[in-house]
């Protein structure tokens, strides 16, 4: 990303996760909450490392929600690129949604999550960034760091 759409993307940190806004996809709200733990899968972690993961989830999915109104938080967990336990939580908007159908010829189709997922990762790649999209994420970056304190 060049420095005229380079973006603050830590929008909250614990002593167990970090929560970054995604910088190399601008979908506003699209962050990654990862373990601090090297853990690479959800069986490896003890009960309470489970628990705050699923209160965490549920906390930073909720923030996203007040911040962007979607339609569906998609949480995924690939950890394929990333070994350590990672989570996406995408914001699926209606504008996104009519987007990806256009692009893809899908009107009124059933939705394909995943597929719609990996298009926009390619269709908002920060390198196709313009300053309006930069300043959307910042603007919801602030409403989620006021969202879950920090």
């Amino acid at each position: 990303m060049s420095e005229a759409t380079s973006l603050r993307v830590r929008i909250y940190e614990d002593d167990l996760f970090t929560v970054d806004h995604s910088d190399a996809c601008l979908v506003p709200g699209y962050v990654i909450v990862r373990l601090k733990d090297p853990a690479t899968g959800l069986g490896a972690l003890d009960p309470q490392a489970a628990r705050r993961l699923g209160e965490t989830l549920a906390r930073v999915a909720r923030a996203i929600e007040d911040a962007v109104a979607p339609e569906r938080v998609y949480c995924l967990a690939f950890a394929e690129v990333d070994r350590r336990l990672h989570f996406h939580l995408f914001p699926r908007t209606q504008a996104l949604l009519a987007a990806y159908q256009e692009a893809a010829g899908t009107a009124g189709e059933p939705v394909n999550g995943p597929m719609l997922f990996e298009w926009a990762r390619t269709a908002m790649a920060a390198a196709n960034a313009s300053p309006a999209n930069v300043t959307a994420v910042e603007t919801v970056c602030a409403g989620l760091r006021a969202s879950l304190g920090r």
